[in-house]
């Protein structure tokens, strides 16, 4: 019975000592479209992942002129990462598609973001066009600065670098300067003290915090005191605020 209990303790710190098991990756790589465009086998059917945060450079658009050989050097390095892998996907948030209904993804290839290698890589700028990493922000930055010093790829060419630092001061800029509209379209009503506003070009009046308000162009805005003087004025209200 002892001897029983010892080779049973044995067993069991052996078992303890031995490498867990890595979980195997769920997503066979069916092919390599380009840079950050892959297809895989997605519960049973062929599907598109477009990488997030990156954007390399073209190698397959159907416009030719925009096909550049650095988008040939960062399709082979993801044909060389992934050809007949399986993956991991790592979602953000609820944007799981985007307007092309491909997935939109991290890409997890042995357990490394192929998303930042991208980057890190100088196949890729961080790609901030549709808002900064949720997850990864930090490292991304991190990962595109060592690049840009080390003159990586794209941040060695020339004409390639004055497009991305071209592109880069313009991403992200859409949302701030939406937000900025509205609040001047909503600061020009009230300081024409009308409780209501309208369009030259339309024939309803709103609550000056509706939507509809921020699609007006300021030269075409006009207000009005009273809900009385709008309609006199020829104007129904909005079905959405209900002036």
């Amino acid at each position: 019975m002892k001897n029983q209990r010892k080779i049973t303790l044995i067993l069991f710190v052996l078992f303890l000592s031995l490498p867990v098991l890595a979980v195997a990756a769920e997503y066979k790589v069916i092919r390599v479209v380009d840079g950050d465009t892959i297809v895989i086998d997605y519960n049973g059917k062929p599907e598109k992942v477009r990488l997030l945060c990156v954007n390399t450079p073209e190698s397959v658009h159907p416009d030719k002129k925009q096909n550049v050989p650095m988008g040939k050097v960062a399709s082979r390095f993801a044909k060389k990462r992934l050809s007949g892998k399986y993956i991991d996907l790592e979602f953000e948030g609820n944007r799981t598609r985007g307007k092309y209904r491909r997935l939109l993804s991290y890409v997890f290839v042995e357990g490394e973001n192929l998303n930042l290698e991208l980057v890190r890589e100088g196949l890729s700028p961080y790609y901030t066009k549709y808002g900064p990493s949720e997850n990864y922000d930090r490292d991304f930055r991190e990962a595109e600065r060592f690049a840009r010093h080390h003159r990586l790829n794209i941040w060695g060419n020339t004409g390639l670098t004055s497009k991305y630092f071209r592109l880069k001061s313009k991403w992200g800029q859409k949302r701030s300067e939406t937000k900025r509209k509205i609040q001047s379209y909503q600061s020009i009503a009230k300081s024409d003290t009308g409780q209501y506003v309208a369009s030259r070009k339309s024939n309803k009046f709103h609550r000056p915090s509706c939507g509809y308000v921020t699609r007006i162009k300021p030269e075409h805005l006009i207000s009005f005191g009273s809900r009385e003087q709008a309609i006199n004025s020829g104007y129904i209200p909005c079905k959405v605020c209900r002036p």
